[in-house]
């Protein structure tokens, strides 16, 4: 099998010959690499090179075209603060007053600030990898990006106070994701992965989760699979236990779970929508080879029967993380029986 079939075979609930495995690996392929990060999220090619030689010399079974969580923030018009080797943050909001959405400026996806660097990185990903293995994209959830461009602490307290207007402003952010993840598609990425932290009840209470976010994802993931992809994708950190259950509601097919949510609990909460993760992205940094293969082998014991689990990490891997151990991860999957 291609491990474009391993994983699309696993979300349609079937075995395939080997478990796939999908980490997020996204600046720590820079640093295997020999590039700073902020090397790596400016330009598509670096992306693209540290992305396929990573995986040449690793062996999982998924490519990301990823910068970093602030490129839609900055296509709008936030200042980001750049260091030399970490990722950008929001350093100034944009949105002062709820109503000011009204003039914000729908994004270019091939023009404006650093989106068209990850276009250029899906391009050449597909280029390089075709459909041997899955090119995931990676765009930022409705709730998110109207936290980044409002600032967060604000966007909390108008939940509260002026709920019209916070729904004004992710119409309007749903739309930035929705644009920019088709244009994504249509540059080689077969999915797009929707992270949206904010939307973790870590943030905010999972009945505003239910009430401002789901209908928003299922339009999304609608859109996402008119454009062709077979996958619906999301990846919120933290205890989802609560909000799991309406996954499969927002058209979700494949859920990344962090390793706070114990699998057998995910797989119940999920209604069987396949799931990917939960291993501990520290581990990656702090564990041994040997202690990694034992926590992969702890997580495929307990999924052990069903075909709908993708090993991984419950959130980005972290860029200063032991090449060893992501290695190790491969070889306890490679090595296990179903």
């Amino acid at each position: 099998m291609t491990s474009y079939e391993r994983l699309l075979t696993t979300i349609n609930g079937d075995f395939p010959d080997s478990p796939p495995v999908a980490p997020e690996v996204f600046g720590v392929t820079a640093r295997l690499n020999g590039y700073k990060i902020s090397q790596y999220v400016t330009d598509g090619r670096i992306i693209a090179e540290s992305q396929l030689k990573a995986r040449e010399a690793i062996g999982y079974d998924i490519l990301f075209a990823f910068a970093d969580l602030s490129v839609e923030a900055e296509a709008l018009g936030c200042t980001l603060r750049y260091d030399d080797d970490a990722y950008p943050s929001v350093k100034e909001h944009i949105l002062q007053n709820i109503e000011d959405v009204k003039g914000l400026k729908l994004p270019d996806p091939l023009n404006d600030s650093r989106m068209p660097v990850v276009i250029e990185a899906c391009r050449q990903l597909r280029e390089s990898a075709g459909n041997e293995c899955v090119i995931a994209a990676c765009v930022m959830g409705p709730v998110s990006i109207a936290s980044q461009i409002m600032g967060l602490e604000s966007f909390l307290y108008q939940l509260v106070d002026n709920p019209d207007g916070v729904n004004q402003v992710l119409d309007f952010t749903e739309k930035v994701a929705i644009s920019y993840g088709r244009a994504l598609i249509k540059a080689g990425a077969h999915c797009p992965v929707v992270f949206d932290p904010v939307a973790s009840p870590a943030v905010i209470p999972p009945s505003l989760f239910v009430h401002y976010e789901v209908q928003r994802l299922k339009r999304m993931y609608d859109s996402f699979r008119d454009e062709g992809a077979p996958i619906s994708w999301i990846s919120i950190a933290g205890a989802t236990q609560k909000i799991m259950p309406y996954f499969k509601k927002a058209g979700i097919n494949l859920a990344t779970i962090d390793y706070v949510v114990p699998i057998s609990e995910a797989f119940k909460l999920a209604d069987n929508i396949a799931l990917n993760g939960n291993l501990k992205p520290y581990s990656f940094v702090s564990c041994s080879p040997a202690e990694m293969k034992e926590e992969v082998r702890r997580c495929l014991m307990e999924a052990k029967g069903r075909g709908n689990y993708i090993i991984g990490s419950g959130c980005e891997i972290p860029v200063e993380s032991n090449i060893e151990n992501i290695r190790a991860m491969v070889e306890a999957v490679r090595d296990f029986e179903y």
